[in-house]
């Protein structure tokens, strides 16, 4: 967009022209007042934008990170609504369909944050509209982008809903934009909800492979992962490995047992939430078995982890990380990621982390 009258960084001086200066005084000062009621506004939108940053020094007390979050969500509405009412008083002001796409999405953040529905469908009612209004397609794509960004906080309260509105969603802007950067990505996290439909994930991420390749290496590393979990799915699972603490551990001589394969690292927080609570429930069954993968880098800290959460189930440890070996070797890209394997060996679920108490119960029970 075309630059202010006058536009000047913050700390600068203004100078007029001396071309100008020689002009008629009524015009010189006409000039002047143009500009001076240009300035302020200048600020008021480098206000708004200085608020784009995320809130990520949170308090580990929840009333207290909640109550930061609702602040820097009000501070971005009342920045966006202040940019606008002035706005509204001056032609030709750029930045205009910006600040209320803004607007909307601190809006409907700050809906969600206080679980008020009504408010954020109201909010994601604009954003829809705001997207015909548009000025160009990539300013159309952006605020696409940041409403179908918004409903993936939504999707619903079921595995099944949430997984078929976030395909809906990432196909719907797909279809609009298949050359947007933000096309693969948005597929890719459709199909990392697909792991245990692969009538589904499998076409997801051909389609994500096909605008990613040759454009996003990182991207297309995730998604040649994915493709290389997916074809172990409903196969025998070849896992071997010395545990930890030297002793032998091979799956194939685990037949006729239920067996959950845990890759996790202590240095991930949400691995030790998660695992904080599965460690409980599976002390509970002892007809299954517990194998786990660990992608520390510093064994001290993973047995620091282990004794903390009672864990005496056999762990595979390289030290390499992300880089770890069997890691490598299944295709792992997500921490934590719980396995399945049904008492003949093969893989029945890619990701069991949600409800895993209802998947574990079905292949006990299955003969």
């Amino acid at each position: 967009m075309p630059p202010l009258p006058f536009t000047q960084a913050a700390n600068s001086t203004l100078t007029p022209c001396p071309m100008l200066m020689r002009l008629h005084p009524l015009l010189f000062a006409c000039t002047l007042t143009l500009a001076a009621g240009f300035l302020p506004l200048h600020a008021d939108w480098a206000k708004v934008t200085a608020l784009d940053l995320p809130v990520t020094k949170l308090s580990p007390n929840p009333v207290k990170a909640k109550a930061a979050m609702k602040s820097h969500f009000e501070n971005q509405i009342s920045a966006n609504e202040a940019f606008l009412k002035e706005a509204g008083e001056l032609p030709d002001v750029p930045h205009v369909y910006e600040s209320r796409v803004r607007l909307a999405v601190a809006q409907a953040r700050l809906a969600s944050l206080e679980a008020n529905s009504p408010a954020v469908n109201a909010a994601l009612a604009k954003l829809i509209a705001l997207e015909k209004q548009a000025p160009d397609e990539a300013q159309r794509a952006e605020t696409m982008f940041r409403r179908i960004s918004l409903q993936w906080q939504n999707l619903g309260n079921t595995p099944d809903t949430r997984r078929e509105n976030a395909i809906a969603s990432a196909r719907t802007f797909a279809q609009s934009f298949p050359e947007d950067r933000r096309t693969p990505r948005l597929l890719a996290e459709a199909a990392s909800l697909c792991d245990n439909h692969p009538e589904q994930k499998s076409p997801l991420i051909e389609q994500a492979m096909a605008l990613a390749t040759g454009k996003d290496e990182g991207l297309t590393q995730r998604l040649q992962d994915d493709r290389k979990r997916l074809d172990q799915l409903g196969k025998p699972v070849d896992l071997s490995f010395r545990t930890s603490n030297g002793q032998s551990f091979d799956l194939s001589k685990e037949r006729g047992y239920v067996v959950a394969v845990v890759f996790w690292s202590a240095e991930s927080a949400p691995s030790l939430v998660w695992m904080s609570h599965f460690a409980r429930y599976a002390a509970e069954v002892p007809a299954l078995k517990v194998v786990t993968v660990s992608l520390d880098k510093d064994v001290a800290d993973l047995n620091a982890a282990m004794r903390s959460l009672g864990i005496t189930w056999p762990v595979a440890f390289d030290g390499k990380g992300w880089q770890n070996s069997i890691a490598r070797k299944f295709g792992i890209n997500a921490l934590p990621t719980l396995w399945l394997i049904d008492k003949q060996g093969c893989l029945r679920f890619l990701n069991a982390r949600d409800n895993y108490e209802l998947k574990i119960k079905e292949l006990l029970l299955h003969q």
